[in-house]
């Protein structure tokens, strides 16, 4: 009982580890939630953004002017007089995001490139201190330069004022669409299937910096020494080591389902508390699969600084794996395939199936219980190879 109670005074021992890795990254899981929500709302109904656009005109010709007529009405058209100076000053300084120059001969060379069958000349484009919104800004003016070159090539006999009127039509095309708030996507619970995806990383991290700084403490020399001289046998150390280890993961479990519960709490009216929770027991196994990989690397000897190195790394890496940071679909197919090699993944895949099902069947069991058995192969499988390191090490301090 002794070593139980002193293995939890070394864990608590890190208030540092427990408020950044615990607390911290768990509410940093809450504004993820937050972003996506408003994200999403600010998409459907907020209005678009405008970039700072300068269009110099040295062309002067209808084609030209009918361009910067366009921009005028989609983007914030910023007047920048035709001079060196003022032209690298207003994007050095950032008062433009995009800088769009039209060369003399435009209108005649882009007509002509069009009816023999060439593409355009790119557009001269300098981008401001927002690079994003000038990538974005000088790509819908490219859009509407191949608009115009298009209509050029389809009709021939067409003046450039027919062919400038004939880009602006098209151009101005809008595809309607509207948001239909039907409660369906609260039903699945999808904001807290995000946070929980987000959670294997905040989960993983904490679990191995904490319990690996815990278990790493009785892997000192001395402190081996000591355990080995005292009348307590090993598996009783190693029990007590382990049990205060557990709670220290039935804590940061608890936690982090509780911060996701009251953060979600608006968005799961509705849903079958019986999914809710087995989502929630989903993530209990996964988070034994940290504990195993703190014991593995205090039976290797990592310092400190290691295991934090180790935790955040390791972390990052198997939670982008289970699709935390981007979804699966979007990746290769060969990140797709070593995703299933993770743990990460298929808790996650256990929280999507309950939080996406009507209702808990024996399927969705079936399902979710899969997954987690998968899981907890993991976590068996890595404190396997701790307990061989441990004895190794063992043997070869013996022999020595």
């Amino acid at each position: 009982m002794s070593i139980f109670r002193t293995a939890l005074r070394v864990a608590a021992a890190h208030p540092v580890y427990l408020t950044v890795y615990v607390v911290f990254l768990s509410l940093l899981g809450v504004l993820v939630i937050g972003d996506l929500g408003t994200g999403a709302a600010a998409a459907a109904s907020g209005p678009a953004f405008e970039a700072r656009v300068a269009v110099v005109d040295r062309d002067g010709s209808e084609l030209s002017g009918a361009l910067v007529s366009w921009a005028k009405k989609n983007a914030e058209v910023v007047t920048v007089d035709d001079e060196p100076l003022a032209l690298q000053d207003s994007v050095a300084t950032g008062a433009v995001d995009c800088l769009v120059v039209l060369p003399a001969g435009f209108e005649g060379d882009l007509i002509a490139d069009a009816r023999a069958g060439r593409d355009p000349a790119p557009l001269e484009v300098a981008y401001g201190t927002d690079v994003q919104a000038g990538a974005l800004a000088a790509t819908a003016t490219s859009r509407w330069v191949s608009l115009a070159a298009q209509a050029a090539a389809l009709e021939p006999d067409a003046t450039a004022s027919e062919v400038a009127e004939l880009a602006l039509a098209v151009a101005d095309e809008r595809v309607d669409m509207s948001v239909d708030s039907t409660g369906t996507e609260d039903a699945t619970g999808s904001g807290l299937a995000v946070y929980l995806r987000f959670s294997t990383y905040s989960v993983m991290s904490s679990i191995v910096v904490v319990a690996g700084v815990t278990l790493a403490a009785y892997q000192r020399p001395e402190i081996r020494r000591r355990n080995a001289a005292a009348p307590v046998a090993p598996a009783r150390l190693a029990s007590g080591e382990l049990g205060a280890c557990c709670v220290l993961v039935a804590c940061v479990w608890a936690w982090t389902c509780l911060v996701g519960v009251v953060a979600c709490g608006g968005s799961l009216t509705g849903v079958d508390p019986l999914l809710v929770g087995l989502a929630l027991l989903s993530m209990l196994p996964f988070a034994l699969v940290p504990l195993a990989i703190a014991f593995l690397l205090a039976q290797l000897g990592l310092s400190e600084q290691a295991l934090n190195a180790v935790g955040n790394i390791g972390a990052m890496v198997l939670s982008f794996l289970g699709g935390a940071w981007a979804p699966l679909a979007l990746l290769p197919a060969g990140v797709q395939a070593a995703a299933r090699l993770s743990p990460s993944f298929w808790a996650s895949s256990a929280v999507e199936a309950a939080l996406g099902a009507n209702g808990v069947t024996p399927a969705l069991l079936a399902e979710v219980s899969t997954s987690v058995g998968i899981v907890a192969l993991f976590a068996v499988a890595i404190c396997a190879a701790g307990l061989a390191v441990g004895r190794a090490r063992r043997r070869v301090a013996g022999a020595a």
